[in-house]
């Protein structure tokens, strides 16, 4: 899955092999879909973005960085446990490269765990940074920011109205050459074999992804009073 290599741009974590074969983690939708920058294709937003943190948190257990484990926590004043999916810090087998999806929650689990609220859901609550009107976008947003700084996307900077700025994004070079050299298969293997031999992680894995960007979706009430 990982390649150890002196240069961390010459290989493609877990999370980009998924942005960049999008079509092989998610389908076109009636509504919600976004375009594809290898190829233009348009997939569902929602379900690339499940597939690219699912497979982000895979890739951090298989590199070492962390393991996924499940808990308990006390609800509803202690009258209830809820089973919940934590990462839980390991030590590195394969180095995870700076400005990755993949970097940042395994640093972000080392932190958290201090608190001991290193679950899924709150790692990703976390890397979102802050309340959205759409937090897949916003999590695409920072993964291509984060792939930008990589070098495997290339911006370029327009400015509306004098006020805002809006950043595009195009494939590199130098990453068409990586996608012709790197395989999606393993990453789909690792994702369907979690589903099938490991049900209840990869359910609580879901979960925890979707609790998270539920909690970071801004609110519509529009009330006043």
């Amino acid at each position: 899955m990982f390649t150890n290599t002196i240069d961390p741009n010459k290989f493609l974590t877990p999370s980009e092999v998924v942005f960049f074969n999008g079509e092989q983690f998610a389908s076109k939708v009636m509504m919600g879909n976004i375009e594809l920058l290898h190829n233009s294709e348009k997939v569902s937003l929602t379900q690339l973005g499940m597939a690219v943190l699912s497979a982000a948190f895979l890739g951090c257990e298989e590199a070492g960085a962390f393991s996924l484990g499940i808990g308990e926590r006390k609800a509803m004043l202690g009258l209830r446990k809820v089973r919940e999916l934590y990462a839980v810090p390991g030590s590195d087998r394969v180095h995870l490269p700076e400005e990755s999806l993949e970097a940042d929650l395994a640093s972000l689990a080392k932190r958290f765990e201090e608190r001991d609220n290193h679950t899924v859901q709150n790692l990703i609550y976390a890397w979102l940074r802050e309340d959205s009107g759409s937090p897949w976008k916003s999590a695409m947003g920072l993964l291509k920011a984060g792939m930008a700084k990589r070098g495997l996307l290339d911006t370029r900077e327009e400015k509306k109205l004098k006020i805002f700025t809006i950043t595009h994004y195009s494939l590199a070079e130098e990453t068409r050459t990586l996608l012709r050299g790197q395989s999606f298969t393993p990453v789909k293997s690792m994702l369907e074999s979690c589903a099938q031999s490991q049900p209840e992680i990869w359910k609580l894995l879901e979960s925890g992804i979707k609790k998270a960007i539920s909690a970071r979706t801004e609110s519509q009430d529009t009330d006043t009073d």
